[in-house]
């Protein structure tokens, strides 16, 4: 595994020194590597072998296949909770002991949307847990658990990855870099799964070509016709958190070329030519825009008419777009 060094160290520390902890949580944003972790320092746990993984014992081979019997993972299906009979089911096979391993390890992904009664039907069984037991619960926040829950668990944190070490972990996984990385890497906000998904997902990228195109004619033309834009945006309703952010993005490099002249610091860097030919847009009215955006994504948050939201966010950006002689 590439970065989340500091806590690879930890865990690897504790097994050396023979101080597993019964229960962990694993804090930080969804797609930052959790999971993948979990995953990493269970195969080491159950390997058969003094310095495992070794990848192949019989418990490796078993792990390899996701057919071990001493691990057991669960998560919580779509928007839905982790309900008291979740837990219960998986709670079933605590008292047998383990068949291959030393260890039995579960792990509950998105343990923060357990429900308050599944966290308290959790909990005797972290108060009192058979030796051989380990839990894994991955969550956002923390906040989101129990103090009684937390209180029984050793707190491992995970800090978004550095740009070097997003632009590691893509090599290894990809290969030599490409153009658009140079956009991905940034975007991801140092959330390895975010980059994945956009490489594994060209469409994508596709989109935001599409979305930075409309958003320029929007700029440049103060009769363009908004419903003609709509449309974009409500085929792609699925994806608007990605295509909001995509032009926040833009407009912040907008403005801190503007005010730089830097364009080394854009996130679209791939785009530098775009954004320099539209930064004769007032400091103001590009505030003005960012604000347009910002508030179209609050409004869809709370369930917000979408065509509403859109339609106005985009004549704001249209009303805002005059442009004015850059001082040098």
């Amino acid at each position: 595994m590439l970065g989340h060094q500091k806590v690879l160290k930890t865990l690897r520390a504790a097994i050396k020194n023979n101080n597993v902890s019964h229960a962990y949580i694993f804090e930080g944003a969804n797609g930052i590597g959790k999971r993948e972790t979990a995953l990493a320092f269970s195969s080491v746990l159950m390997c058969e072998a003094e310095d495992g993984p070794c990848g192949k014992c019989k418990a490796c081979l078993l792990f390899q296949q996701g057919s071990h019997p001493d691990f057991q993972e669960i998560y919580a299906e779509d928007d839905k909770s982790i309900s008291v009979e979740n837990i219960r089911n998986l709670l079933k096979g605590l008292v047998i002991r383990p068949l291959y391993s030393e260890y039995k390890i579960f792990l509950i992904n998105n343990a923060d949307k357990m429900t308050v009664q599944a966290q308290n039907a959790l909990l005797k069984s972290l108060e009192e847990p058979p030796p051989y037991v380990v839990f894994i619960l991955a969550v956002q926040s923390s906040a989101a658990m129990t103090p009684t829950i937390r209180s029984r668990c050793r707190r491992i944190f995970f800090n978004k990855l550095t740009y070097e070490e997003i632009m590691g972990i893509l090599k290894e996984k990809y290969g030599n870099s490409k153009p658009e990385w140079d956009f991905i890497v940034p975007y991801s906000d140092g959330v390895i799964g975010t980059a994945i998904g956009l490489l594994d997902s060209p469409h994508y990228l596709e989109i935001r070509d599409e979305v930075l195109d409309k958003v320029v004619q929007l700029l440049n033309s103060q009769d363009l016709d908004l419903f003609s834009l709509y449309g974009l945006f409500e085929k792609n309703d699925d994806k608007i958190d990605f295509i909001l952010r995509v032009m926040l993005l833009f407009f912040r490099d907008m403005l801190v070329y503007r005010q730089t002249g830097d364009f080394r610091i854009l996130i679209n860097s791939d785009k530098k030519d775009m954004i320099i030919k539209n930064t004769g847009i007032k400091v103001s009215g590009i505030m003005k825009c960012i604000s347009a955006v910002w508030s179209a994504k609050k409004s869809l948050e709370v369930n917000a008419n979408f065509q509403l939201a859109i339609e106005v966010m985009l004549m704001k950006i249209q009303q805002n777009s005059s442009k004015q002689s850059v001082v040098s």
